[in-house]
Parts: C-alpha cells; sequence; structure tokens
C-alpha cells in the first residue's frame, strides 16, 4: 500500500513541480484526482498558487457554515433589537498594581492633609485660650507625628494614626473635631454640594467615620438623595450604620422598582432593572438575590413562557433574549449559584419550547 502510495504520488509530479511542497497543504496536486492533477500540469498549474492570470483564485476550501435544522437557504445571523444590550452594571475597578499604588498615594496624600489640618485647628484652638492639658498633650502628639509621615512612601497607610497616643485622638474626635464637623453637617444641603469633600473627607484618617452622634443628621439628608448622593456615604458610615441605612432606605427602593418593573418581551422598554443593578454595589450581594427571588425571576420567567407560548420566536431571538437578560447582572450576582440556576432555567424553557416545536413542524 505504501508502495502505491509513493507511486501514485510520482505520477502526479513532473519535471517542473516542487517535490519539497507539502502535499497536503491548500493548493497541492496531491488532493484532486489524477485526471485533474494531469490536466493542470497542461495549463501550466504552479502547487500553492491560485487559479486565474496572476494567480489570484482563493486556494483554501471554503468552510461551511452550520445553521440551526430548521434553517432555509440564505439565512444569517440576525442581531436582535430587543433593547438589551445596555453596558453590563458597575463592577468594582480592577485591583492590579497600578491601581493599587495610585490607591495608596491617595491615602498617603489624605494622611498628611489630615496632619496638616489637624495641627492647624489644635493650634488656632490654643490661641483662642484653651490651656487644658489635654489639649497641649494632644498638640505635642501631632507634633512628633510628623516623623511618621516623612517615611514618604515607606509608610504603610494608617501608620500615621497608629503613631498618635489613644488619648490623644480620642480628645481630638471628641472635643475639638465632633462639635466643628456638626455645625458643617447641619449646614450641609446635599442638593447643592453631594460630596462632603470639604467638611467629612479630610478628617477620615484620624476619625475612622463618621461620628457616631451625627449619624441621624447625615440619614435625615440623604435618605432621599440619588446615588451619586447616597453612594460616598458607604466609605464614610461605620459597617453597621450603614447596613441598617441600606435596609431602611435603599433595599425598600429597590423592591419597589422591581414591583413595578415591567418585562415585555421580546423588546425591552422599562429600565428600573438596570436602575436596580446600578444600585447593587452599595448593598449586600445575597440581600439583593433574596430580593430578586421574591420579586423579580417569577415575574421574569412568567413573562419568557408566555412569549414562547404566543409568539413562537424562534431559537436564535429567543436565546438571545436570555443572554442580554444576563449581561445586565452584576459580576458579583452572577457568581451566585441561585442567580445563575434562574438564568439557565430559563436557556433551558427556550430549548424545551424550541424541541417541541420542532416536533410539530415535523409531524406536519
Amino acid at each position: 500500500m505504501a508502495l502505491l502510495k509513493r507511486s501514485f504520488t510520482a505520477a502526479l509530479l513532473d519535471e517542473d513541480d516542487e517535490p519539497s511542497y507539502p502535499l497536503k497543504m491548500p493548493g497541492s496536486l496531491a488532493r484532486t484526482t489524477a485526471p485533474v492533477a494531469k490536466m493542470m500540469r497542461l495549463w501550466n498549474y504552479k502547487q500553492g498558487s491560485g487559479l486565474g492570470a496572476r494567480g489570484q483564485g482563493i486556494i483554501a476550501p471554503i468552510k461551511p457554515i452550520r445553521h440551526c435544522s430548521t434553517a432555509g437557504i440564505g439565512h444569517s445571523e440576525t442581531t436582535y433589537k430587543n433593547c438589551l444590550h445596555g453596558a453590563p452594571a458597575p463592577s468594582p475597578p480592577p485591583q492590579d498594581e497600578w491601581h493599587e499604588s495610585a490607591a495608596v498615594s491617595r491615602a498617603l496624600g489624605l494622611e498628611r492633609e489630615c496632619y496638616e489640618k489637624t495641627l492647624a485647628l489644635l493650634r488656632d484652638v490654643k490661641l483662642q485660650g484653651d490651656d487644658s492639658v489635654e489639649t497641649a498633650e494632644a498638640l505635642a502628639a501631632i507634633v512628633e507625628s510628623e516623623e511618621v509621615l516623612l517615611r514618604g512612601k515607606k509608610r504603610a497607610p494608617g501608620a500615621w494614626r497608629a503613631a498618635l497616643p489613644t488619648p490623644a485622638v480620642q480628645h481630638i474626635v471628641e472635643r475639638v473635631l465632633t462639635p466643628r464637623i456638626a455645625v458643617k453637617a447641619r449646614e450641609w444641603e446635599p442638593l447643592w454640594s453631594p460630596g462632603c469633600d470639604h467638611w467629612l473627607l479630610p478628617w477620615i484618617p484620624l476619625i475612622g467615620h463618621l461620628p457616631e452622634s451625627l449619624y441621624g443628621t447625615v440619614e435625615s439628608k440623604i435618605s432621599g438623595g440619588c446615588y451619586d448622593v447616597i453612594s460616598p456615604w458607604k466609605d464614610y458610615f461605620g459597617p453597621t450604620h450603614w447596613e441598617i441605612f441600606s435596609r431602611r432606605h435603599i433595599l425598600p427602593k429597590l423592591t419597589r422598582w422591581l414591583q413595578q418593573l415591567k418585562i415585555t418581551p421580546p423588546k425591552q422598554r422599562d429600565t428600573k432593572f438596570c436602575e436596580v443593578m446600578s444600585w447593587t454595589p452599595l448593598v449586600r450581594t445575597e440581600d439583593v438575590v433574596s430580593i430578586l427571588e421574591q420579586e423579580f425571576f417569577g415575574k421574569w420567567e412568567g413573562a419568557l413562557r408566555h412569549w414562547l407560548q404566543s409568539a413562537r420566536p424562534s431559537s436564535g431571538e429567543a436565546t438571545a433574549w436570555c443572554a442580554g437578560w444576563k449581561n445586565l447582572f452584576t459580576p458579583e450576582l452572577l457568581d451566585d449559584e441561585r442567580v445563575l440556576a434562574w438564568l439557565e432555567s430559563g436557556v433551558a424553557m427556550v430549548d424545551r419550547e424550541t424541541e417541541d416545536l420542532n416536533r410539530l413542524v415535523c409531524h406536519s
């Protein structure tokens, strides 16, 4: 058999051919029959080149395109206008070395600003007649803490506050800073100045978070605010108080939006779900999943089932609709097994309805 193969190959090649040309590559005469190869040689065909006066023809076979079983000639994949092709919900910023370095630089810069403001404030308090021992010791501790700041980027964020004596920190926060921050908090108007960069942020390296006595004041001002007003406070509230705030004001808002949401395949006009997803970074993932199971997934499955049974959309359109909804979920939600199970059950429903329809068509 090997001898016959070598004899057949030799018969295809003449003295002008290149025996070194890979016989299984496109354009090789060994890929065709002996009569065709003989005719190609008579017309001066060179292996590896295309047809035509300048060899401009293709040499690789045209690759077949796989279509679904019920597709006819001329069928092509369609981009379905289901209004679900928006950008995915926001996700946390990438945690690469550059972003981590930038975050550390910002934290160190904020510590330097806090040191300078605290030093100036304590000196001003002394000039106003505060001769207490606590204020004098706090001022001395702040002055000495500059040695920590002089280490530059060699120090870790938080090292400056850790170097301060606990009594000094307690005196500064409770007796000096909190009364002044309270005045600013009462004067603050979120509608005119959504951020708190000028009256709270510079003191965060020292106080850690909003003083507990001011939670009520701030909560009353931001509870009905938009995302831009509320979102910064996740970092300024303590974890316990933020969870209380989210349960009082954010989760009920998300629940109400999902209750009002209208799911209308094939085109989704109602954008409340995107609003819900934009707020999810502010609350715990498990709380959002619970709300979705109570208010969304049942409604979503019902709308999909009714659409499949009444309008009989194509498999491609229904699958694209499910994929469009999946793209709207945040990465954190897609990591939850319950969310994935609901989304996969929708795709399985599409597959079942498509199979039933195909059997009906074949039977007819």
